[in-house]
């Protein structure tokens, strides 16, 4: 035997021991011309991903799951399909794959963005700064009391450069390398905004647009649900509908106060909306730096059932349900799907 599966070893026999579940973290089911953030699947890839879940795994819902962490056992290779920030193709080709196959899924949503005709601040920025045809050479905005200056005078010229032969419309921040200027500003300010209270993130996406001579309002590929929406995506058993805060904010760097009004009016609204109860949540961003301990004492003191994060693997029936690990999809095809999947089980 391998020196590698020596190492692995111990780890397997203790799976072997424990039954496994796994929560899988999506975004969008689209098409896109560019996703620097690597949030969409397309709905060709999200189909062969249910297929093969349905062949080889047992989907359940998360209030399933819910029920077997109280009982201390969760199914062995149980499956929950989640989807964070509420986007409107969640409904229009998301919902109709997973009733063809049958498989329930939670979709977090962001009750504040939610009729809105703005984009979530993440595809703001792409819009603003990856997709005008034409941006001045200098670039000045103040981002708490600090004056950031960046120099784009190589655009648009750099589009047709290439750089490092990466063509700009399938750039995505994964990429170790930049084609213009732009996307390494595109990278700082998406780093800078990312912990900044929504109105801070609207005043400085605003000042943005009026450099970049670009209107406010969003593309209709990027649109968040509508009311109606909402409630069509929640009609009957397949879908829960779970709260993922009002603004989509980094809760661990708001103040107690500011976190407790986010997470609980984001579930009241909610409910308020579809006139039932909401007892999952999932926290935005969902790393291990994105909330803190007073962040699940709130969640907990608010009633609600679990909370997902985004970080993490399998998980058995003592997995925190205040901190259930998800694993991230991309838009891979159906065999790097199985391949993942073998892996995150470790079969």
């Amino acid at each position: 035997m391998s020196i590698c599966r020596l190492i692995q070893l111990p780890g397997r026999i203790w799976k072997g021991l424990h039954s496994q579940g796994l929560i899988l973290l999506y975004h969008r089911v689209v098409t896109l011309d560019t996703d620097p953030q690597l949030l969409s699947v397309t709905p060709e890839h999200f189909a062969g991903h249910l297929e093969y879940l349905s062949e080889h795994y047992d989907p359940i819902s998360l209030s399933e799951l819910y029920q077997a962490l109280k009982s201390g056992k969760v199914p062995d290779r149980s499956v929950v399909i989640t989807f964070d920030d509420g986007y409107a193709d969640n409904l229009w080709n998301a919902k109709p794959l997973l009733e063809k196959y049958g498989i329930p899924a939670t979709i977090f949503v962001t009750s504040g963005h939610i009729n809105s005709d703005r984009e979530f601040w993440w595809d703001d920025l792409e819009r603003l700064l990856l997709l005008s045809d034409q941006l001045p050479g200098q670039l000045e905005l103040t981002i708490k009391g600090r004056r950031w200056n960046w120099d784009l005078s190589g655009y648009p010229e750099s589009e047709t450069r290439h750089g490092d032969g990466i063509e700009p419309k399938s750039w995505n921040v994964t990429m170790a390398s930049d084609p213009g200027p732009q996307h390494a500003v595109y990278r700082d300010l998406h780093r800078l905004l990312r912990p900044l209270s929504h109105e801070e993130q609207k005043s400085i996406l605003s000042e943005i647009a009026q450099w970049a001579g670009a209107p406010r309002t969003g593309r209709k590929t990027h649109c968040p649900l509508t009311v109606s929406e909402l409630k069509e995506l929640n009609r009957g058993d397949l879908i829960e509908i779970g709260a993922h805060t009002v603004t989509h904010t980094m809760l661990s760097m708001q103040p107690v106060d500011v976190q407790r009004r986010e997470i609980i009016q984001g579930r009241d609204s909610l409910e308020e909306m579809l006139g039932h109860p909401v007892q999952h949540f999932s926290y935005p961003f969902g790393s291990r730096m994105d909330f803190n301990r007073e962040t699940v004492g709130i969640v907990k003191g608010a009633g609600i059932a679990t909370a997902c994060a985004n970080y993490g693997l399998t998980l058995i029936g003592s997995t925190d349900p205040y901190r259930l690990p998800r694993v991230l999809v991309r838009d891979w095809d159906v065999e790097v799907f199985s391949s993942r999947m073998k892996d995150w089980f470790n079969e």
